[in-house]
């Protein structure tokens, strides 16, 4: 993989980091319990997007 590529996989992870900070922050202001659900369903999302993003950086380092 070429080093520009890993390093906007390394963008990319951080991003998927803060991005799963804002949402936990989001998910323990919520009150209404559909809203709590989406926005679970969304970090649930992020983090296995974060993960696959991990995967591939590691495939190519490696």
């Amino acid at each position: 993989m070429p080093p520009e590529m890993l390093n906007e996989a390394q963008k990319a992870i951080s991003a998927e980091a803060q991005l799963q900070h804002c949402y936990r922050k989001m998910q323990a202001m919520a009150i209404n319990p559909k809203v709590k659900a989406v926005i679970h369903d969304l970090l649930l999302m992020e983090e296995m997007n974060e993960v696959l993003l991990r995967s591939l950086q590691k495939k190519w380092i490696a």
